[in-house]
């Protein structure tokens, strides 16, 4: 490939006209409409309809994590030996549309928390692992596999910023009734298209699905990546859950200012996550990777030292770069640990995602109301620097294993 050939818009320009990248890319954003119409809401919708306290609303996510962590990694791993995707995301889009229209008519906790355990179950880290398939399957696809990964992440991050603007409307007008009943069907339209869109004679036979034997377990290196992953993604869920409080308690600013702060970032991330991706290309995935942590290491630090608003609202900015390497590139980072276990590979990383709430829920819960608030985000620095290390000691894959 030609040094114009491999540039940042030939990467992006990829994921546009392959027909396989270009149903990843559709496909994730209808998730993320659907996933971001719904999830921020969760919690209200919970205290107000069905009268749950505080705690129980934010219980709902704990079995959500537990079952989508447990049930990813065995049908990953199963996703690995038969060397197939397809059918697991079919399954989870259908289980993900079973799930979420009944919400719409329960007044139970209890059935909504089943439904919302048997939901913990997303496709969302099975797409990744085909992404990564199909990038191996096509020669002029590998040297730009940062940037093209950076692209498709960037899908879902665009769904979910327009998911909770809809989400608002549909409440206004229709309530949580039709809020569900639409994230239902949004998820049915996905289950659809994939079914159609993705051929099955085109899905990929890689060199480690074609042996047929991919290695049975989990191995260790993907269980230190899973840890190594909580410690990132806690800081990330710390962030989400103390950033509102720090800036309306401490800094005194309004509520208004913390909806501004958070789009900043959502907003900046669409550009960052593609090109975070092509600079990971260039300098290479670990170094990027490791750059990305360390800085979110200096964002936390940044964040405590009581800046004005326009330094905030900086910081933000900063933080999206951030996302395109712990969110985008390293999960290319995580696949090229396990190149014959993919999806098992892929799914401890965003995994990690989805347990972190429950980590750093557990673990700065009882510190918040014994140290003053900016001193969290210094707790949430060293979770950065436990990851960081631990992820720099980890010895990826040569080239010629990952093909």
């Amino acid at each position: 490939m030609s040094k114009a050939e491999n540039s940042f818009g030939s990467g992006i320009k990829i994921v546009f006209t392959d027909r396989d990248f270009r149903t990843i890319f559709i496909s994730l954003f209808i998730i993320g409409l659907s996933v971001g119409g719904f999830m921020p809401y969760l919690t209200v919708w919970a205290t107000n309809t069905l009268h749950a306290t505080s705690f129980q609303a934010g219980f709902l996510f704990v079995p959500m994590s537990i079952i989508g962590l447990v049930v990813s990694f065995y049908l990953a791993s199963l996703s690995d030996k038969w060397g197939k995707r397809k059918p697991f995301i079919i399954w989870a889009l259908l289980i993900g549309t079973i799930s979420r229209v009944p919400l719409a008519f329960t007044h139970s906790y209890t059935v909504a928390l089943i439904l919302l355990a048997i939901g913990g179950f997303n496709a969302f880290s099975f797409f990744f692992a085909l992404l990564n398939d199909f990038i191996v399957k096509k020669e002029d696809s590998k040297s730009q596999a940062g940037t093209i990964t950076g692209t498709v992440r960037m899908a879902f991050s665009q769904g979910y910023i327009f998911g909770p603007m809809l989400g608002a409307l549909i409440i206004d007008h229709g309530g949580y009734t039709l809020l569900f009943l639409l994230s239902g069907v949004l998820s049915l339209a996905t289950l659809v298209w994939v079914l159609f869109a993705l051929k099955e004679d085109s899905m990929p036979q890689t060199s480690a699905h074609a042996s047929s034997k991919a290695p049975v377990g989990i191995p260790s290196v993907l269980i230190a990546v899973f840890v190594a992953a909580l410690f990132i993604f806690a800081g990330d869920s710390g962030r989400s859950m103390y950033l509102p409080l720090y800036i309306t308690d401490t800094l005194k600013q309004s509520v208004s200012t913390v909806g501004i702060l958070f789009t900043v970032t959502s907003i900046f991330e669409l550009v960052f996550m593609p090109l975070g991706g092509y600079f990971s290309d260039k300098v290479g995935v670990k170094r990027f990777f490791i750059i990305g942590i360390c800085y979110q290491v200096l964002y936390f630090v940044l964040t405590s030292l009581h800046l004005p608003l326009s330094g905030l609202i900086a910081l933000q900015v900063f933080y999206a770069f951030i996302l395109s390497a712990t969110m985008g590139v390293g999960m290319v980072y995580a696949q090229s640990m396990a190149p014959r276990q993919i999806g098992l590979a892929t799914t401890a990383y965003m995994t990690a995602i989805q347990t972190s709430a429950v980590v750093s829920s557990l673990a700065m819960g009882s510190l918040v109301s014994v140290i003053p608030l900016p001193s969290t985000f210094y707790i949430l620095a060293v979770f950065a620097v436990i990851s960081g290390v631990m992820f720099l000691f980890m010895k990826q894959k040569s080239a010629e294993e990952m093909s």
